[in-house]
């Protein structure tokens, strides 16, 4: 079960990086703009006419939308109008101060100009398009033209995708055409037309809060009736600045890509030192695998150690129920507890204490004895009312997880376990899972190179398929372990096969008193009573099991062992576990497995 568990552990860290973090980072995406495009027209007396085709996403519905833009240096705006596409249908929007729906305002200082739309905006992609001119956008030297414009405003509240700006000259087969682009253009390309007179800027995106500032040289014939003019001589001092300002940029450019190729490589060398090491590890510490055991043959050699401990070295997990019950035969064996059934009733039995010392440091006999039942004794009736209260119901669970991880730790001492070899096995997940994060943020860093992370995503899946594999094939006993559980299996398999066995000749092993509590734990107790029944005469029973461990062969035709075992797993199991409030998860999980493990054994 726990392999099993580790496998699917594997599976799902793998679809959490692969499949489940895209969606997850989509899920919360928040506003932004899937298309920004701003097609500026020169006009001849140094105006503009601008057109902004704005794409908006909106995470929630909104009343009234702000496009903030930058007029430094621009006399003015004017002749402002703007549209929106509601599903088929384009919207012309009235300008006034209403704040009504279909309505616009705009506001506008020395530096800046808004527009703002209103409307009942909902979720679905909003096509604005906004048109207006700007007086005064052009200044004419006597040797050049000047265009200085921050197209995108650090205003600009949320990021944009698939931007384009595009400036169209008034004038085709220009002798010459510069320009220079400020912000953030890692991802930027500019297209120069000397012929068309245009200029094409295009980014993938741009950050919220990242202005885009374009700045465009071109003869001063081109806007000839231009009234913006300063009478000097421009064109080789703003060049000489520009210019000194995009070596900078390209420097610092460079500086910065090489630092992050310097990164990446340094992590990518990090990484696959990293997985070479956990190789080494696995070489030197070798996970030991599983042993084949020989063919099973049949033993009536009971082992040392109680039977609530062979139920746990056969399944390396704590005990059931079942060893439970079987712990009670013992205790009654010892002359600490009296099993008797319950008169008039074929279903139910008492279990009475004798012995207090056994209450000490077991929680769950003194619930059983103390709250369960009334005067140092309980019945199954008594565990079924008990368990309707869904408190009492998880304390009575807390208390037998408390004795079946007792029990649990108290059989590993016996050897059977491979402490070491568990504590290799966890280095190696460990190792490999810390690996796994790094590896997948490595591979982003090489999306543009396709080669190394496609090596990577190999490797990875190699590292966990090679990890699951050595677990699932791990072998969890020492050989001490092996040899006791194959022992086990082979007195398991006497118990399945005893009732068309001759017991006569092995008489003195099969009448022991740990005989009924080990085939209980391995489940065929039934089997066991019925072939003693048949084999040997009822008072010879009872003088070997005495009357302390004799009512186990009247009850219920032998099959107090499930009785017992089905009535306290009723008790503790949770009737509807998603509604409990308890922080005992590994308590509930538990508890969810426990019909399982029954059904399987």
């Amino acid at each position: 079960m726990k392999r099993k568990k580790l496998t699917w552990l594997f599976c799902l860290f793998f679809a959490a990086f692969f499949f489940l973090v895209p969606a997850v980072a989509h899920a919360s995406a928040k506003d932004d703009i899937g298309k920004y495009d701003v097609t500026v027209n020169i006009l001849k007396n140094g105006d503009a006419k601008v057109t902004h085709e704005i794409t908006y996403n909106l995470s929630k519905k909104a009343h009234q939308l702000t496009l903030p833009q930058s007029i430094s240096g621009i006399d003015d705006v004017y002749a402002v109008n703007v549209s929106v596409v509601s599903g088929s249908k384009k919207i012309r929007l009235k300008q006034g101060t209403s704040h009504k729906k279909n309505t616009f305002e705009t506001k506008q200082t020395n530096k800046n100009s808004e527009i703002t739309t209103y409307g009942n905006y909902g979720t679905d992609p909003l096509q604005f398009t906004y048109v207006y001119k700007l007086r005064g956008f052009v200044t004419n030297y006597k040797d050049c033209a000047e265009v200085n414009w921050r197209v995108i405003s650090n205003d600009l509240t949320v990021p944009q995708r698939n931007v384009g700006i595009h400036f169209v000259l008034p004038q085709k087969n220009v002798r010459f055409l510069r320009i220079w682009n400020h912000g953030n253009l890692d991802t930027a390309k500019t297209n120069v037309s000397f012929s068309k007179g245009k200029v094409d800027v295009s980014l993938k995106q741009n950050p919220a809060h990242q202005s885009l500032r374009c700045h465009l040289l071109f003869p001063e014939t081109v806007t000839s009736k231009n009234k913006k003019i300063v009478k000097q001589h421009s064109k080789e001092h703003i060049e000489a600045i520009e210019d000194k300002k995009l070596e900078k940029s390209v420097q610092k450019r460079e500086k910065k890509q090489n630092t992050y190729r310097l990164i990446r490589f340094v992590w990518l060398g990090a990484v696959i030192l990293s997985i070479f090491l956990w190789f080494i590890y696995l070489i030197k510490h070798p996970i030991k695998q599983k042993i084949a055991m020989p063919d099973l043959e049949y033993s009536y050699d009971l082992p040392k150690y109680p039977a609530e401990f062979a139920e746990v070295i056969l399944t390396n997990d704590k005990p059931t129920p079942r060893a439970f019950a079987a712990y009670l035969l013992e205790l009654a064996f010892e002359k600490k507890v009296t099993i008797e059934t319950v008169p008039n009733s074929k279903n139910d039995f008492y279990v009475k204490l004798i012995d207090k010392s056994i209450l000490h440091g077991n929680e769950l006999l003194k619930m059983l004895f103390g709250r369960v039942g009334k005067k140092g004794r309980f019945t199954l009736k008594d565990l079924e009312s008990f368990s309707q209260n869904d408190k009492q119901r998880l304390r009575l669970s807390s208390a037998f997880d408390k004795w079946a991880e007792n029990i649990l730790n108290r059989a590993k001492n016996t050897g059977y376990y491979d402490q070491q070899g568990e504590k290799r096995t966890r280095v190696a997940i460990i190792w490999c899972i810390a690996n796994i994060p790094f590896a997948v943020a490595c591979i982003c860093m090489f999306l543009d190179k396709p080669a190394i992370a496609i090596l990577l995503v190999i490797l990875i899946i190699f590292c966990g398929f090679l990890l699951s594999r050595l677990y699932r094939n791990r072998e969890t006993y020492t050989a001490s372990g092996i040899a006791t559980r194959y022992r086990l299996l082979c007195l398991k398999k006497t118990f399945e096969d005893i009732r068309r066995m001759n017991l006569e000749p092995v008489k003195d092993k099969i009448l022991h008193e740990q005989l009924v509590p080990y085939s209980i734990v391995f489940g065929s107790s039934r089997n066991t009573i019925k072939a003693l029944k048949t084999n040997f005469p009822a008072k010879r029973l009872q003088i070997v099991f005495e009357s302390y461990y004799f009512p186990v062969f009247i009850f219920s035709d032998g099959d107090y062992a499930a009785s017992l075992s089905e009535g306290l797993m009723n008790a503790i199991a949770p009737k509807k576990i998603d509604k409990l409030n308890t922080n005992d998860d590994l308590a509930i999980k538990f508890k969810k497995n426990l019909l399982e493990k029954l059904k399987r054994k």
